[in-house]
């Protein structure tokens, strides 16, 4: 109870405790969009954000929070977490923000079933999260029905991953006719700091099909514009450390002028049923696109970060590429800290999350696990050539799918802190899992991969206690900093990663976290 109060007390800090039919056939996606391009935007605000890691683990609790930095329009936010694994839908549901609005959540693990869990006592309106209970609390369970199930704890595949944010649409203000219109924007405006969620209006706008843009403008929905911004915190409970950060921030631009523009409005509602979209053209997701032999798809599953977004895309490939292309690097450089001394401990986030709109894992039931790419092949050399493809991924016998083209740190690319570096390129360090025939690379495997400095084992404790992605390395170095090289024959356009390196050290009783936001080269990409 004291960790749970401890977490909950946190997220009410940074906003007030927030936790809490058939598709949108609208003709041809990219039709009303005036923006097109989707560009990583520096200063943190955005049409779509991702947080590039969440945890539950070992006493682990993630706060987050979203804000709606439009003080004009309301939004309606599609919100997914996905596995470290391999990218599977844990949770998803629905919020809509009221102009001027702060979201917050907090995931713990839920000690009756030892699963994610994320509760929320915000009084925005949410659709998809259990109904409020005496608490005042909504609540969402994470679920293991994507999750390998040939996995000894499947819980434990719930408790890591990432997070999206995905405007969906704007919901304006209206004046003049009376109707769904305004009820709809009415229905999410805070009145005494408390929107209504009258949930006849909500049914009623968004529980069924819009099926033309007319009609989705009729119910209060329209092209959605930028303004989300979002920050997290991963907070460990048993040691009181705590590391944070902001969410990376995609915003849809006008490449004629630079400025924000609008993106299609992307709604599904919040249900069961399949989608009347011809699936590949609003998902790269492999296994979506492979029908009865992948996972069969549900309204919930869309909008994702693939769906066409931006006007002159038509096909979801193109609109994951140009999203890929924004978070792809060449090469991860960072620092690490492991004296002991001072109890110190680093690990270094990998996230890479549009991976699962180039390749996935079709885990076949229980049977054998199969990489597929987004043409439904195992064996495809076509398509995703940019960033990953048969020549840079392996299926490890974990069952996860590895960069297996990230040599070093070696020579001139690990260093301690006073310049030294290893004298020879041959194995200045051992990695783990690996295989004999890749002892100097590093597999960097599963979506949201954590990398352990000199802690000589996954059973190790480390700073982020991550055990569904981790792999280990010992250096010759206590501390100093170290590049990986991202890029090859491959990849030569790199591969797309978010991440940080979090330390904790002690003072005695007193803990602290420090999380280095990567450092990274890059190719040039138009923005």
């Amino acid at each position: 109870m004291k960790k749970s109060m401890l977490a909950m007390s946190v997220a009410a800090a940074i906003g007030g405790l927030g936790f809490a039919g058939s598709a949108m056939a609208i003709g041809t996606l990219g039709s009303a969009a005036t923006a097109d391009q989707m560009v990583l935007n520096l200063n943190g605000i955005g049409h779509q954000l991702v947080v590039p890691y969440f945890s539950t683990q070992a006493g682990n609790a993630t706060l987050l929070n979203i804000v709606n930095t439009d003080t004009t329009n309301g939004k309606l936010v599609k919100v997914r977490f996905r596995g470290a694994g391999n990218s599977d839908d844990l949770l998803d549901f629905q919020v809509l923000l009221s102009p001027g609005d702060v979201w917050t959540a907090a995931v713990t693990t839920d000690a009756a079933t030892s699963a994610a869990r994320l509760v929320t006592a915000d009084n925005s309106c949410v659709i998809g999260l259990t109904p409020r209970d005496v608490n005042g609390e909504a609540a969402g369970q994470f679920s293991v029905l994507r999750t390998d199930p040939t996995k000894a704890e499947p819980q434990n595949e719930t408790r890591e991953g990432y997070v999206e944010f995905l405007n969906m649409a704007d919901i304006p203000p209206r004046t003049g006719a009376a109707g769904v219109v305004d009820t709809l924007y009415d229905a999410i405006k805070h009145v005494n700091g408390v929107a209504p969620c009258t949930a006849s209006i909500l049914d009623a706008a968004l529980g069924t099909d819009p099926a033309t843009e007319a009609v989705a403008d009729a119910r209060g929905m329209v092209n959605p514009t930028t303004g989300l911004m979002g920050d997290w915190i991963l907070l460990n409970q048993n040691t009181t450390a705590a590391w944070s950060g902001a969410a990376a921030a995609l915003e849809a631009r006008i490449a004629a002028t630079g400025l924000a523009g609008s993106g299609n409005v992307t709604f599904w509602p919040q249900k069961f049923g399949t989608p009347t979209n011809v699936i590949a053209t609003v998902t790269a997701d492999p296994l979506l696109r492979m029908g009865s032999a992948g996972v069969a798809p549900q309204l919930y599953d869309l909008p994702d970060l693939s769906t066409p977004y931006v006007s002159g895309v038509t096909a979801a490939e193109d609109q994951a590429d140009m999203t890929t292309a924004q978070l792809a690097v060449t090469s991860v450089k960072n620092q690490f800290e492991t004296t002991e001394g001072i109890a110190a401990v680093t690990d270094w986030l990998f996230s890479q999350p549009t991976r699962r709109y180039h390749v996935a894992v079709d885990y076949n039931g229980t049977g054998t696990a199969q990489e597929v790419f987004r043409d439904g092949a195992s064996t495809s050399t076509t398509v995703g050539t940019a960033y990953y493809n048969p020549g840079n991924t392996r299926l490890h016998t974990n069952r996860q799918v590895c960069l297996d083209q990230t040599f070093g740190p070696g020579r001139n690319s690990l260093f301690d802190r006073e310049e030294t570096t290893p004298g020879v390129d041959a194995d200045p360090f051992v990695a783990s899992p690996n295989v004999p025939e890749a002892a100097t690379i590093l597999l960097l495997c599963g979506e949201a991969n954590v990398v352990s400095f000199n802690q000589g084992s996954a059973e190790t404790a480390s700073a982020l206690n991550a055990s569904v992605a981790r792999a280990d390395i010992n250096t010759d170095y206590v501390n100093g900093w170290a590049s990986w090289d991202l890029a090859g024959a491959f990849t030569p356009m790199g591969v797309p990663v978010l991440g940080a390196s979090f330390m904790r050290a002690s003072n005695g009783a007193v803990n602290y976290g420090f999380a280095f936001p990567h450092k990274t080269t890059t190719l040039p990409v138009a923005p």
